[in-house]
């Protein structure tokens, strides 16, 4: 407000900004006690900063301050004894949670994405992918060649889809393709989800040799020969045979280039009305509040890839020699979509 009393924009702008300002702190805070492992030290019950810091040789006053910060986001609350507890918004920052974030906010993965986004100002002037600067190689060639943050994605992923996986599952008649290929199917959870409401499927997860040498979600005799994991590169082959090609959070780690050489792998692949599903974003055109024009931005500087709208998608099958049939949006609170399409 201003000295009269009407509104004034630019007051609210500059609180708005300094709320974005503190966001960034907040996120290396979540860094921080993430990577101690504070939230599962309050899963048994609620401590004091002494007790969580004698616990893990930590500085009581700092870790006090530090989590009153994260309380006033929801993360912990702090009781008249000055105990902390565990909030339903912390539960996420444990290990076994499903859809625990603790991976993503591990300091090496997190270390990571910063040192690339200090390449942002690069890539805004070269169009060269901020990742690729800060590291020397791309993206997936640094997961390759790196075990330990390969794991911690690997992981982080797996995380993630345990709450999108079941829905995916539930929203597509996968029942009326008896083969289906999981294209970049990482660990299988999302083959298991199908496979769990889907008895008479079977699958095949194709990945990367060393990504399905051991799929821990498909791990278990309820799986057994119902499924089976080949090693290889999507860009090279695409094995024969399926009903359903799938490709979950697949396509918008590549360039349009790279994305269209896959569906054409994909194409070549498909057979006696064969389909392919592909499972990602959707992004919404215009100036509409969307939270996958963030990962947009983010897959930018990371892989050189993009979230796509419904008629970029639709122009990327063409190209690929496909149609894309239809659009299904999957249910809150996943954000992707199922793009279902055939041989043009």
């Amino acid at each position: 407000m201003s000295d009269s009393g009407s509104f004034d924009p630019g007051a609210e702008t500059a609180l708005y900004l300094q709320e974005l300002y503190a966001n960034a702190l907040l996120v290396r805070c979540l860094v921080t006690v993430a990577e101690q492992g504070i939230a599962d030290r309050l899963g048994p019950g609620p401590k004091t900063a002494a007790e969580l810091a004698a616990g893990a040789g930590l500085h009581e006053e700092t870790l006090y301050r530090m989590l009153r910060f994260l309380a006033s986001f929801g993360f912990f609350a702090e009781d008249e004894a000055h105990c902390f507890h565990l909030t339903p918004r912390g539960e996420f920052l444990r290990v076994n949670v499903p859809g625990s974030v603790r991976d993503r906010l591990r300091r090496p993965w997190q270390d990571l994405l910063w040192r690339s986004y200090q390449h942002l100002p690069e890539m805004l002037r070269t169009g060269v992918t901020a990742f690729d600067q800060a590291h020397g190689r791309s993206f997936f060639d640094f997961l390759a060649s790196n075990p330990e943050i390969n794991t911690i994605y690997d992981r982080s992923m797996a995380r993630l889809s345990q709450i999108e996986n079941p829905l995916i599952a539930a929203s597509y008649p996968f029942g009326e393709f008896p083969f289906v290929v999981d294209v970049g199917g990482g660990q299988g959870g999302l083959l298991a989800a199908v496979l769990d409401r889907h008895p008479e499927v079977h699958g095949v997860l194709y990945d990367q040799p060393q990504v399905v040498a051991a799929p821990e979600q498909l791990a278990g005799e309820r799986y057994a020969a119902r499924w089976e994991a080949v090693g290889g590169d999507f860009f090279r082959t695409i094995p024969p045979g399926g009903n359903l090609y799938v490709l979950k959070r697949i396509l918008h780690g590549w360039d349009d280039d790279h994305a269209l050489a896959l569906l054409q792998g994909c194409r070549e692949a498909l057979r006696d009305g064969a389909r392919i599903l592909v499972i990602d974003a959707v992004m919404k055109p215009g100036n509409a509040p969307d939270p996958n024009k963030f990962m947009d931005v983010n897959m930018m500087a990371l892989t050189g890839g993009r979230e796509r709208t419904e008629a970029e998608f639709r122009r990327l099958f063409a190209a690929a020699g496909l149609q894309l049939q239809r659009v299904l949006p999957l249910p809150a609170p996943a954000t992707l979509s199922l793009l279902e399409g055939g041989v043009a």
